[in-house]
């Protein structure tokens, strides 16, 4: 016998019993697609502002679950480079795989061959050719939106083979590089003006990964290095600059960074040669 009220014994109405399982199932999961919407657009949101990044304990852990059996990291230096920065990639073998090759190498599919690669690095320093086509830059700057890595190195990319009245990385690049060459002193655009500054290399960012344990370059306050600079406009992060050591102490942007929603790009107004920890430094954050 059951009590009155048809109350058996606390078991679910039968209408309960007649419902699909996948309609129970589906209405569960329409209430968690927001909340799980909401966390991706944080996630973004926290890695677009360096909230987090590959430090931060809790996504360091995933990103190193994800990396278990990758190996080395694929890099490839467009380009020619100091001989100080092949020597260092050379030194870390272990860690990097990398490839040269030259911009001309790379037009015929810039997008397919990036892919296959974690850090692209755009250093023409060596050469006197400053030049990247516009489809090259546009596969950059896909490359860094789809969350690469880009290391471009003081002039290299501010001039375009079709067109003379493009100066600066903007055109060609989009909003990926961390600098800018809007200023023209004496009718010369910043960018193309190379200046030799006797100073040092100074800390600007305190919470940056890759100057972590490094000040001042040279250390010895005794010692000054010789930096071959342009005096370009910041639009990123500036995380060192440069000073001169003459009466007027003028400083020059020496790191910037730039985070996208997953990429990054980080500029150096110099040979990163020069300071070895800084770019051993800068590899590891950006692997």
């Amino acid at each position: 016998m059951y009590p009155e009220g048809n109350d058996a014994g606390g078991l679910p109405p039968a209408d309960d019993f007649n419902e699909p399982l996948g309609s129970k199932i589906g209405t569960h999961l329409e209430g968690l697609i927001p909340l799980i919407l909401i966390l991706i657009i944080g996630f973004f949101l926290a890695v677009r502002f360096d909230v987090i990044n590959t430090q931060t304990p809790v996504l360091g852990t995933v990103v190193d679950v994800f990396s278990i059996g990758e190996g080395k990291t694929k890099m490839l230096v467009v380009g020619s480079t100091s001989q100080e920065v092949i020597d260092i990639l050379n030194d870390n073998r272990d860690i990097i795989d990398y490839d040269l090759k030259d911009t001309f190498t790379l037009e015929r599919n810039p997008t397919e061959q990036l892919a296959n690669y974690k850090i692209v690095m755009l250093d023409q320093s060596q050469e006197a050719n400053k030049e990247v086509s516009k489809k090259l830059g546009e596969g950059i700057e896909k490359f860094v939106k789809n969350g690469g890595r880009l290391i471009i190195v003081a002039d290299s990319g501010i001039r375009r083979p079709d067109t003379f009245d493009v100066i600066g990385w903007r055109n060609t690049f989009g909003d990926v590089v961390p600098v800018d060459c809007d200023r023209i002193i004496n009718d010369q655009p910043t960018c193309t003006n190379r200046l030799l500054v006797r100073g040092k290399l100074f800390r600007e960012d305190e919470d940056s990964q890759i100057l972590k344990g490094i000040d001042i370059f040279p250390a010895d306050p005794n010692l000054n290095a010789t930096f071959e600079v342009f005096d370009v406009g910041v639009s990123g992060r500036e995380l060192a600059y440069i000073q001169s050591s003459g009466i007027d102490k003028k400083t020059y942007p020496a790191i910037v960074e730039k985070n996208l929603v997953i990429g990054k790009s980080i500029y150096f107004n110099y040979n990163p040669g020069i300071t070895r920890g800084i770019f051993e430094s800068t590899l590891d954050y950006l692997r």
